[in-house]
């Protein structure tokens, strides 16, 4: 069975990213960094990460067939034991962050294209709502306020896509017109941004509900599952199979992504959500076509898994880890004692304020935050993700026949089971 390694590679690329688009514009300096433009398009990585989900998914539970390996059950057991622990850890470290910092729990942020993104304070029941919506990976049903963990409406929605895809997978990899099924999941989606700038829907509401709607992102999930299905038919095998293909691809690729990136940086509003949802998507298909077939050297091959798998570890812990090194320079930054500060919290809280930290240490940090999620993916979500496998499919796993049946799937899902 295809391993993918290169989609490992993909994964985790993906994931440094959107770490660098959540971090480098915390820097007041950033506007001096050449091509800092090309940092713009969070949107890109995401889409791309969501068809690649769609993707990996039906290989992984489908393969050659069209019935669901294990059942619904194992399905749900194994997606949410590998998805949960990440999100709740995560969770955990940005509100333990969060009291050591001067923004209160009951501060949210509000996004609107028409205007800076900026936080409000809400009344107790209206911020315990919204935590208990965060706990429960359900905070991108309501569109007007983010999450307390700005990454984790990702998780949120990947957890609907969960919830559907033994539904939508069969079918869709039964379909006879892929090609053109493609095209009309690619349409449907480009309908709400299309409606949301014709309507100039640019508030909190509209931004929340076409930008993180599950149901609105939906299209490029399915778009993975189907392309999943050309590619098990042999029918990708023309569109990146010699040199010059591949480099017209690359130039596509590449193009659409800086063309992007200036209209999102310099272009009207009318482009933005457009650029977000759905305009990219033809390049994001090509972009996973392309790596689903890059040959990774034996030598590399353990190395791209344990970075592929690390990927949804470094998108959950990066910004935790971002915010305690940025109080930690800004501390240090300010030439008083750490016991000084531990005795005058409130004036060193105030003075670092002022402090515009150096991006001397950005490349450590980048560095760090991957080895970290190295580690505590194969350290603590990898072994509580088997205990609680191991508990809720013991009965399963316990047959013989069970195991013969699902030794391939277990293998080929433990090495890629972190990045959906």
């Amino acid at each position: 069975m295809n391993k993918f390694v290169g989609l490992d590679v993909l994964r985790f690329s993906l994931a440094v990213y959107l770490m660098v688009f959540h971090s480098i514009h915390q820097y007041p300096q950033n506007g001096t960094i050449p091509f800092i433009e090309l940092s713009n398009l969070g949107g890109f990585a995401t889409s791309s990460f969501f068809i690649l989900s769609g993707f990996i998914l039906a290989h992984v539970y489908f393969g050659r067939t069209t019935e669901l390996r294990g059942g619904a059950r194992e399905f749900f057991v194994k997606r949410l034991s590998n998805l949960y622990p990440v999100h709740l850890i995560s969770l955990l470290l940005v509100l333990l962050v969060s009291a050591a910092g001067t923004r209160g729990f009951a501060q949210f942020a509000v996004m609107s294209l028409d205007d800076a993104e900026r936080y409000v304070t809400l009344p107790p029941l209206d911020t315990a709502i919204n935590f208990v919506l965060n706990l429960f990976l359900l905070q991108v049903w309501h569109p007007i306020y983010g999450s307390v963990n700005p990454p984790s409406w990702s998780l949120a929605t990947l957890f609907f896509f969960y919830l559907v895809f033994p539904f939508f997978a069969p079918r869709l990899l039964k379909a006879q017109q892929k090609p053109r099924l493609l095209v009309a999941l690619w349409l449907l989606y480009l309908i709400p941004p299309i409606a949301g700038t014709l309507m100039n829907w640019y508030g909190p509401e509209a931004v929340g509900m076409i930008t993180r709607n599950p149901l609105l992102r939906l299209p490029e999930f399915l778009v993975g599952i189907v392309l999943y299905g050309l590619f098990r038919e042999g029918r990708l095998n023309t569109v990146c199979n010699s040199g010059a293909k591949k480099v017209a691809a690359w130039i596509f690729i590449l193009a659409s992504f800086a063309l992007a990136a200036w209209l999102e940086t310099y272009g009207p509003i009318a482009t933005r959500y457009v650029i977000h949802n759905g305009a990219l998507m033809p390049a994001q298909v090509l972009l996973v076509i392309i790596f689903a077939g890059v040959a990774i050297p034996a030598r590399f091959s353990a190395l791209s898994v344990r970075l592929g798998n690390s990927a949804l570890s470094i998108f959950a812990i990066h910004v935790p880890i971002f915010l305690v090194m940025i109080k930690v320079l800004k501390l240090l930054s300010i030439g008083k004692s750490p016991l000084w500060c531990a005795s005058h919290f409130s004036a060193c809280v105030a003075a670092s304020k002022e402090v515009i930290p150096s991006m001397a240490t950005y490349p450590l940090y980048l560095i760090g935050t991957v080895i970290a999620a190295v580690y505590f993916q194969e350290r603590l979500v990898a072994p509580l993700r088997d205990w609680i496998r191991g508990r809720f499919l013991k009965r399963r796993t316990c047959a013989p026949a069970a195991k013969v049946r699902s030794a391939p799937e277990h293998r080929l899902d433990a090495q890629r089971s972190a990045g959906r």
